[in-house]
């Protein structure tokens, strides 16, 4: 493992996917901290934070899902924060890292790849807090002392990996990654809805060609790990927060909004384990306007 602070044990936390559930995720991390006795040293999210500029912007899908999940819009809150909202924001990341994520498929990637040119850098912050920040596909940085790269998108027949950062990537020599963040994983991971694997074929060569220790992915939306692609130990977060109710389950799979259990997970650097949290505190952290105000009086009172 290439740790540039060897001896030096971190904590990192990991969420699943968003889907412009922000304040949801800030809510989450500085609980992690409070209720476990712990300091993040960083905070990575793996895609489908539902970065998008507008809701003009949206895909097809977001729109869908923001009918049923009211919090899903609390992204258009970061970007044009109230006075409210901004104060208790800025609070809050008096006490957390700013969050870094990876793009999902339900992105607005053409906005993101503005934001990189006019920040001129491979990261780059979505709202005008610095609350989350984009990592470019492709990008190798420094996380909490791992060598960490980061690739998102998914493979499918309407969207493919970005074809340069997938051979800078391919290029790198084996053993050089610590930790691979992807947002889709590996193929056979699990079954979808019609029983068709789930995964690409292309991301499993290319974690069989790097050979982290650690992969963390989401897009599946549930819980998925440990599962062993050669040296590498890889795992799938949850949905941070599952919607109120699909055309699936009409009848509601989460009506009162609450963090999921599987959609947060805790890595010790030191040691590369990794735990999915199902903590029942994440229960607290819920509702379509989140008591964030609340968790970070918590917070500050500690």
């Amino acid at each position: 493992m290439q740790s540039s602070t060897q001896g030096v044990v971190m904590k990192v936390a990991f969420m699943g996917d968003v889907h412009g559930c922000v304040l949801h995720a800030l809510g989450g991390v500085l609980m992690l901290q409070q209720r476990r006795g712990i300091r993040l040293d960083a905070v990575v999210q793996v895609g489908d934070l539902g970065a998008y500029p507008n809701a003009d912007r949206f895909d097809p899908p977001s729109r869908r899902f923001i009918a049923y999940s009211p919090a899903q819009g609390d992204f258009f809150r970061l970007l044009d924060p109230s006075p409210d909202l901004a104060t208790t924001v800025r609070a809050a990341l008096e006490h957390v890292p700013p969050v870094l994520f990876v793009a999902g498929n339900h992105e607005d990637h053409e906005w993101l790849a503005a934001l990189h040119e006019t920040a001129g850098s491979p990261i780059a912050a979505v709202d005008p807090l610095g609350a989350f920040s984009h990592v470019a596909c492709g990008t190798v940085i420094d996380v909490a002392g791992l060598r960490t790269a980061f690739l998102g998108r998914i493979e499918s027949p309407d969207m493919d990996f970005d074809p340069a950062a997938y051979a800078a990537l391919s290029a790198a020599a084996p053993g050089s990654i610590d930790l691979l963040v992807t947002h889709e994983g590996p193929y056979g991971l699990s079954l979808n809805r019609s029983g068709d694997l789930q995964g690409s074929l292309k991301l499993t060569r290319l974690i069989e060609h790097l050979q982290p220790p650690l992969h963390i992915s989401g897009h599946i939306h549930r819980e998925n790990g440990p599962r062993t692609y050669g040296p590498t130990t890889s795992y799938a977060l949850a949905q941070l927060v599952g919607p109120k109710a699909t055309p699936y389950q009409p009848e509601g799979v989460n009506p009162t909004q609450q963090i999921a259990a599987g959609s947060i997970g805790l890595l010790d650097t030191e040691t590369l384990a990794f735990e999915y949290l199902h903590d029942p505190w994440l229960a607290e952290v819920c509702g379509d306007e989140v008591d964030l105000v609340g968790i970070v009086a918590a917070a500050q009172a500690a």
